[in-house]
């Protein structure tokens, strides 16, 4: 057994996949050179940490032999200011970092055993299942642990169970929450292709940042059906994936009645109207702040202006989609 007193190059090395994530392909390379993931946090963290912190990326690239500016993209790198604080993932900009997966990863099974690596995909908050095998993804074992990234390697639990198909149960994705991940997953960029799925999002969330598409879902699924509507409970917590999944259908269906006009749960979309505002302000492209735009000329016109009147400051610059919003 070799342990890592210091940073040298590791016999076995490995170029980062493009789509892969940076902690795991840590994970995963320390397995192939006979080392846990307890023995990279002694070294480039601390002794308990559950995770890798950006400042190891450089380490972690000489050891194993990646690309340092490849391997830094796949790392969330927090970042903190006078009067704001983010995160930087895969190129983006996430001004709420509870929509990245830090200390909880989640996995699918299934690419867990085709491909023996963690995908950063799975490190968003609201991509909750598969588009390639349409299954939910998992952030506990089946014998009950939440998955770490302090695992003896990537694709067993420190119980010793397999975390790979067919040991551990696959369950069907919910179509909505299917169009959701390939949305985010299009607008990652790390996909060739884009999953078209029935009943999914508008075309005109074709062109936002990731950002402002996760914080739109949020704002708009935050609040159960059963919930007080004045307050979420725990809004800015990152949610175990189930949660997370029935956040992403509430938000689909809501999204859906905007743009199918046929705004059917206005009291549920009143915190949702309200951070438009928000968002609005934040809004990274030309693209963000014209669909932001069309939200609230589409509540105003569904009879909730008293929703819309807090930002009835902002410009409306353009009308409204028409049909590529359909």
């Amino acid at each position: 057994m070799m342990f890592p007193h210091s940073t040298v190059p590791y016999p076995r090395q490995d170029e980062i996949d493009a789509n892969e994530d940076g902690v795991g392909f840590s994970l995963r390379m320390a397995t192939l050179n006979g080392l846990t993931f307890s023995d990279l946090a002694r070294v480039l963290a601390s002794p308990g940490h559950l995770y890798l912190p950006a400042q190891a990326s450089n380490a972690v690239a000489f050891m194993f032999g990646c690309t340092p500016a490849r391997l830094e993209l796949a790392f969330v790198r927090r970042y903190f200011g006078a009067q704001t604080s983010g995160a930087f993932f895969l190129g983006h900009d996430f001004l709420r970092t509870y929509h990245l997966r830090q200390v909880r990863p989640q996995l699918c099974p299934m690419c867990l055993r085709q491909v023996q690596k963690a995908l950063a995909a799975w490190s968003i908050s609201l991509i909750t299942c598969c588009p390639v095998h349409g299954i939910q993804l998992l952030d506990r074992c089946v014998c009950g642990r939440a998955i770490s990234w302090r695992r003896p390697s990537i694709d067993f639990c420190e119980c010793g169970q397999r975390l790979t198909a067919p040991y551990q149960p696959c369950e069907p994705a919910d179509p909505r929450e299917l169009a959701v991940a390939s949305q985010i997953t299009y607008l990652l960029g790390s996909a060739h292709f884009r999953l078209r799925a029935t009943g999914g999002l508008p075309a005109a969330f074709d062109d936002l940042s990731v950002d402002t598409l996760l914080r739109l879902l949020w704002a708009f699924g935050v609040i159960e059906e059963n919930q007080a509507a004045d307050h979420p409970r725990s809004a800015n917590r990152i949610f175990s994936t189930k949660e997370a999944s029935a956040l992403v259908c509430r938000a689909h269906d809501r999204l859906r009645s905007i743009f199918s006009s046929r705004v059917q749960t206005p009291v549920r979309l009143r915190i949702a109207a309200l951070a438009l505002e928000a968002i609005y302000s934040d809004c990274a492209t030309p693209a963000d702040a014209q669909l932001i735009n069309a939200i609230i000329l589409r509540l105003h016109r569904s009879g909730e202006r008293r929703l819309a009147r807090r930002a009835s400051d902002i410009r409306m610059q353009l009308t409204l989609f028409g049909d590529a919003c359909d």
